[in-house]
């Protein structure tokens, strides 16, 4: 007995010696140096010399002479969080010796051309365009290679969301300046014309489903009590159960409020804690919508979700919409608030020419049924920045059939996925296009981009292994095509980093089978219709590329 009392202490003191578990900490990737260039204001016009300053982030640890360039384009936000998130490019990067580029979009970040006032007059904000933030980009790219004294190397393109769609744009618009392209959660259909709006939210409801499939159903009740609280004129419980500080005076503020909440979680769905919210956000809003004494309100329930991400602190006695919601041209969300730069950025962008049909129909989503208005959309675009949305004029200038080496990556927890470049739509393409497709599950917005981590699913990790086979495989293409003889007619047409047209290829079936796990699925299980892909389809990577090169 005595003998057994001892092992007990001495277990009970091993126990509590023990250090405690460690919180997890998303790796981030070294500090950037950081650059500051000058551009021009207006790329186009010879006769305006005024110039601004651009950020540029440049990491060159990893870089050997004769390596490539990898580039990513900022996007919407301050460049450094881009370059935060893009772990899976360090990692490839240190593996090849790459020079690592990643220059600030004009307008967002630090990158305030005339400031955060006079950058926003009218005659000003014009100058906030893709085409001149691309020749930004282009003239950042040669500033590095003259500055470093990089000669002639493939450039790869990287960017996730708004950067991955001007990944795409660039490689296809300048094939001479971006060899190839890795396009991740660039929804570059989500247009007018090309998909149906209310597939994003359609995708936000069915993920809210994933952990409890009564959840949508107690949001959609909460919405009925909403809608009758406006028409009794008893908007009182919005003050009691949903917790609103001060009750807006018209119902779509609150919807809206409530739209954005769900569109950030579904967006950051992530295995792992980040960026304030918990892991799986959307399974924990649900949680805690089930959690708590039952027989509150379905109100009371809403409030308990959306505050996930509007009260992730826990200590807010009542939510302020003001603060937490900024309305704009986007219904998923612009950021901040009024004032911000990046939120008044994009706010401008989202009225002329990134002009995505987002919207909810109340039938495939949990949410009051407001149909896309490009009608409306332009009578506030116009009161707001006296601009006219031109939702058909994006993929005129960058025709996405003409796609030509760019891997396009989307993740089937991301609301955005129905607007990407699906497995589905390589018959779009030409097998020489050498274009490849990955529909991942278990991912949500660029996940595929983040950095390894032990919480990641199976079939990121797998689909990060066959993204990088495909970029290594482009690298020695690239390689062997610089040492060919010109002479050579085979090497002439592979040889051509500046044109859209490829070198051979072999087809998607010569894959190496250990490449994927056993639950990747061939494109053809997908359905091959342009509207919003079943959600019902099967688990694991869907793969389909045009072709693949030989390693």
């Amino acid at each position: 007995m005595t003998r057994t009392v001892l092992l007990l202490l001495a277990l009970v003191a091993a126990v509590l010696a023990a250090p405690p578990e460690r919180t997890f900490t998303y790796p981030l990737p070294p500090d950037p140096d950081e650059y500051h260039i000058t551009q021009k204001f207006d790329h186009f016009n010879d006769k305006d010399q005024r110039t601004f300053s651009e950020r540029v982030l440049v990491y060159d640890k990893y870089y050997k002479e004769g390596g490539p360039i990898f580039f990513c384009p900022g996007g919407e936000s301050d460049v450094r969080g881009g370059y935060d998130h893009n772990g899976f490019m360090f990692r490839v990067a240190k593996k090849v010796g790459a020079f690592m580029l990643f220059p600030e979009h004009r307008f967002y970040g630090k990158t305030l051309p005339l400031g955060p006032v006079d950058s926003y007059l009218p005659a000003n904000i014009k100058m906030l365009t893709i085409e001149q933030a691309i020749q930004d980009f282009i003239g950042a790219i040669d500033w590095a290679k003259k500055t470093w004294n990089i000669k002639n190397v493939p450039i790869i393109a990287f960017g996730g969301s708004y950067p991955g769609d001007l990944s795409a744009f660039m490689r296809i618009a300048h094939p001479d300046v971006i060899y190839a392209a890795h396009a991740a959660s660039a929804p570059v259909y989500y247009r007018l014309g090309s998909l149906s709006g209310g597939s994003f939210f359609q995708v936000v409801t069915h993920d809210f489903g994933l952990s409890d499939p009564t959840c949508p159903g107690t949001v959609r009740h909460a919405f009925k009590q909403i809608k009758q609280a406006y028409a009794d004129g008893k908007t009182d419980v919005l003050s009691t159960d949903l917790r609103l500080c001060e009750v807006p005076a018209t119902q779509r503020l609150v919807d809206l409020w409530v739209e954005n909440a769900f569109a950030q979680l579904g967006m950051e769905d992530y295995p792992y804690a980040v960026s304030g919210l918990p892991a799986s956000p959307m399974k924990a809003a649900c949680q805690a919508m089930k959690a708590g004494d039952p027989a509150r309100s379905p109100l009371a329930q809403l409030a308990d979700a959306v505050g996930v991400l509007y009260n992730a602190t826990k200590d807010l006695k009542c939510f302020n919409i003001s603060e937490e919601y900024y309305t704009c041209a986007d219904i998923t969300g612009c950021g901040g608030g009024v004032g911000d730069p990046d939120a008044m950025s994009w706010d401008y962008q989202s009225c002329t020419d990134l002009i995505s049909n987002v919207d909810t129909n109340g039938e495939t989503d949990m949410f009051p049924k407001a149909l896309f208005n490009l009608t409306a959309l332009t009578a506030y675009c116009q009161k707001t920045w006296n601009s006219v949305p031109q939702p058909y004029a994006l993929l005129k200038r960058y025709d996405i059939s003409k796609s030509r080496r760019i891997v396009y990556t989307n993740g089937k927890l991301d609301p955005w996925y129905p607007g990407g470049v699906l497995p589905d739509m390589l018959s779009r393409f030409p097998a020489s296009a050498d274009v490849h497709a990955f529909l991942i599950d278990g991912a949500a917005h660029h996940l595929d981009l983040r950095a390894d981590v032990p919480q990641d699913p199976p079939a990121v990790r797998a689909a990060r292994d066959a993204i990088e086979k495909i970029l290594l495989g482009w690298l020695n293409q690239a390689s062997s095509s610089s040492s060919s003889s010109s002479s050579s007619s085979s090497s002439a047409s592979a040889s051509s980093a500046s044109s859209a047209s490829t070198a051979s290829t072999k087809p998607a079936s010569s894959l190496p089978a250990s490449t994927l796990p056993a639950s990747t699925h061939a494109a053809s299980s997908r359905p091959a219709d342009n509207a919003a892909p079943a959600l019902a389809a099967p688990a694991g990577v869907l793969l389909a590329a045009a072709a693949l090169l030989a390693l």
